[in-house]
């Protein structure tokens, strides 16, 4: 097997199943994809594949079948472009798809996705925004991880519409189509803090009862934009670290190729950057890390440094035999966040 590949699927299975791709097509794509450099156009056909029934299911009436082909048709393009930074053309393509399916999904998934451009240093960090039912509920903002998009974090919010929590999911620099114009440095925190000003300016949420959070590098930097304004009142990290410097060195080929196209010319040098030292004693909010047990990626030790330094409380939770972002335990963890940051919205009122 073509090593690329390899590394792929010891790393990434999990991460891909537990988003909209079933059991069942990820061993067909297994099967059929030989080499890596067939792996974009693969994902990009069974993208049309689900998007055509999403089609047929739109002109038949059926809006809830339409909007579940049309996330599946965005979220296989998502893992088009997965590790794919090396060709810039099939890169693009599958980007532009993932935006198409999505805007087609947006009106009709419930709650339905209100798509958003926030300007930004010269560009627009892209975003969509979902709104449960009801009075004006608090908001969460949700950043992905370095080679992640909004996109991946759909299941995620969900967890949070269900418990009565707005969701603002954004791309920010160095992530998705933005990483063209802008790359992730140390002040990413800057850019929440324009999404933040963006939902503050609307009446549909509560953005006096806003929380932070993110995957991975989101995770991160969600707690540096706790740090630095306070209309944050909680915020949550899923296997991030206190800081990634290092990694690059230690990352296997496939990962470091993407690395580029996320952090900018030199991503060791970047990576160095990045970091929550001298600013924890800052973190006045309630703060809520996931890690596994079983990620090497982005082990617990760095939980431990976060809350050593912190100002404000910390609840820091290992699961057993998680991996990262805890892929393989995702119905724990998403609704274990989901729980968290519910109940201290909720305190945020009182």
């Amino acid at each position: 097997m073509d090593d690329r590949l390899e590394s792929m699927y010891r790393r990434f299975t999990w991460r891909i199943q537990s988003n909209y791709v079933t059991p069942f097509e990820f061993h067909r794509q297994k099967e059929t994809i030989t080499d890596y450099e067939q792996w974009c156009d693969s994902w990009l056909a069974l993208a049309a594949a689900h998007g055509q029934r999403g089609d047929e299911a739109a002109t038949a009436g059926h809006r809830v079948t339409a909007g579940d082909q049309y996330l599946r048709a965005g979220l296989c393009c998502h893992w088009a472009s997965f590790m794919f930074t090396h060709d810039e053309t099939a890169y693009r393509r599958a980007l532009d798809d993932m935006a198409g399916y999505w805007a087609k999904a947006a009106p009709l998934v419930d709650p339905p996705m209100t798509l958003l451009d926030v300007p930004f240093e010269g560009t627009n960090l892209h975003g969509y925004l979902r709104v449960p039912p009801g009075p004006t509920p608090p908001v969460a903002v949700l950043l992905p991880g370095a080679d992640s998009t909004k996109e991946e974090l759909y299941n995620l919010a969900d967890h949070l519409v269900a418990r009565g929590v707005a969701i603002a999911a954004f791309d920010g620099p160095g992530q998705g189509s933005v990483s063209f114009d802008l790359k992730l440095g140390p002040d990413f925190e800057v850019a929440v803090q324009a999404i933040i000003d963006a939902l503050a300016a609307r009446g549909d949420v509560d953005a006096e009862r806003l929380a932070v959070g993110g995957i991975s590098y989101g995770g991160l930097f969600a707690i540096r934009a706790a740090t630095v304004d306070d209309r944050v009142q909680a915020v949550f990290s899923i296997s991030s670290w206190y800081t990634p410097a290092g990694r690059f060195a230690t990352m296997e080929p496939l990962s470091q190729a993407g690395q580029y196209q996320h952090l900018g010319p030199d991503p060791a040098a970047a990576m160095e950057s990045i970091t929550l030292a001298g600013v924890l004693d800052r973190l006045k909010v309630p703060l809520l890390q996931v890690f596994g047990a079983d990620d090497a990626a982005s082990p617990a030790s760095h939980g431990e440094r976060i809350a050593a330094e912190a100002a404000g409380p910390v609840t820091t939770v290992v699961m057993p035999e998680g991996i990262h972002v805890v892929n393989n335990l995702w119905p724990e963890a998403r609704a274990l966040v989901g729980d968290w940051v519910a109940d201290h919205l909720e305190a945020a009122r009182a």
